[in-house]
């Protein structure tokens, strides 16, 4: 890095080659946030937590309490323990919706004002968020593990991942099925919308299968990535260049582990990046064949990150890697929860990453902040952290 600022201080290294590198290094700065911390509002683990795309100001969380949390990130308060806390603003409390563990929560792509889960009920529901109250439903007829919207605003379809033989869309436009893809035999584990391809569909199942789709076509089945039978897909996502798709395998008796394809021309096959773990071999072993993950990425609108595009991904036990995409290179290995991260999402313009785990807790990571707790807040924190631990 200091071999950088030289260059680029005599002017042999364009800025272009420099964002990379300072990138990189605020990225690996990332830490357990000393200022800010997340009321605590779930009973049982959390599965899914998403920021809005519009304002990046409201989060959603959900997972095995049923409850849906939603939360104003620019409210906080100052608390004993914390100089900013950060309480929910509104629920659907436990009960009062989905009737089995949530599994995964999506915010609409134009604004704020309307939000989907999916849950083991076999349900996909779609709420007013001003409201918290539930404007549709659809029933799947079978667990759903994990759904996306569009991420493009191009149109209305919903993909759920299920325990089925496909893979539906369902539209909100006529709140009725609009197409079924006959994607795995055994259950479909992970979605995602193309960034750059606004009708092109990426798939991931519970064997291990990941396949392409293009909704236009009538043969829509459009690549077959190969990757290994034994490795369920935890989750999926493409690159910000739409070119390759990245995914997330749960393989048994081994580490998490990142396969990269290029979906451009023919299927070949894939760069493989394994995972940091952060507790011993057995323990990532016993966790790698859980239920599907939900990781996040950096945002190309970031300022400070935007040369490198990072994935965050909970790696099994109590931490959350932070991996560059484009060579595998761990960035930050963000160990805090009490046990299992399940969960991640990225706060775009911000600097801040947001984890849930199965303790119940919803962390906060950020780069060294120059606000600093008081000296009784600080004693307090250090008692309620013990309290926690015993």
């Amino acid at each position: 890095m200091d071999s950088l600022l030289r260059g680029r201080a005599n002017g042999g290294v364009s800025i272009r080659a420099m964002q990379p590198a300072v990138s990189a290094r605020v990225l690996r700065t990332l830490a357990l946030s000393e200022t800010k911390r997340m009321a605590r509002a779930h009973t049982q683990p959390v599965h899914s937590i998403a920021i809005d795309r519009a304002r990046g100001r409201f989060m959603l969380s959900a997972g095995a309490d049923t409850s849906v949390q939603l939360y104003d990130l620019d409210s906080a308060e100052t608390t004993a323990t914390c100089a900013r806390q950060i309480a929910r603003k509104q629920q659907v409390p436990p009960g009062a919706g989905h009737t089995r563990l949530v599994t995964s929560v999506e915010w609409y792509f134009a604004d704020s004002g309307m939000f989907s889960t999916g849950s083991f009920d076999n349900t996909l529901r779609v709420w007013d968020a001003g409201e918290m109250t539930e404007a549709c439903r659809f029933d799947l007829g079978a667990r759903v593990n994990r759904h996306q919207m569009s991420t493009t605003g191009a149109h209305m379809l919903i993909a759920v991942a299920d325990e089925s033989e496909h893979v539906r869309l369902c539209d909100l436009a006529s709140g009725a099925f609009a197409q079924s893809l006959p994607v795995h035999g055994q259950g479909t584990s992970a979605v995602a919308w193309s960034p750059t391809e606004p009708y092109v569909l990426a798939t991931g199942a519970n064997n291990g299968s990941v396949k392409l789709w293009d909704i236009r076509r009538t043969d829509s089945q459009r690549q077959h990535l190969p990757a290994p039978s034994d490795s369920k897909v935890g989750d999926l996502f493409f690159a910000r260049d739409g070119i390759h798709l990245v995914s997330i395998g749960l393989g048994v008796g081994v580490g998490r582990r990142l396969r990269k394809w290029s979906v451009l021309g023919p299927s070949q096959g894939a760069l493989v990046f394994d995972l940091p773990a952060s507790a011993p071999a057995g323990a990532v072993a016993s966790a790698a064949s859980a239920r599907s993950l939900q990781a996040a990425c950096t945002s190309a609108s970031d300022g400070l990150t935007a040369g490198c595009e990072a994935v965050f991904v909970p790696n099994g036990d109590t931490a959350v890697a932070a991996m560059d995409v484009g060579d595998g290179t761990q960035l930050a290995l963000l160990d805090g929860h009490l046990s299992q991260a399940t969960c991640a999402a990225w706060r775009p313009g911000h600097l801040e990453l947001f984890t849930g785990g199965a303790d119940g807790n919803i962390l906060v990571w950020c780069p060294p902040a120059r606000e600093t707790l008081s000296e009784a807040q600080a004693q307090a924190r250090t008692d309620t952290w013990s309290d926690d631990e015993g």
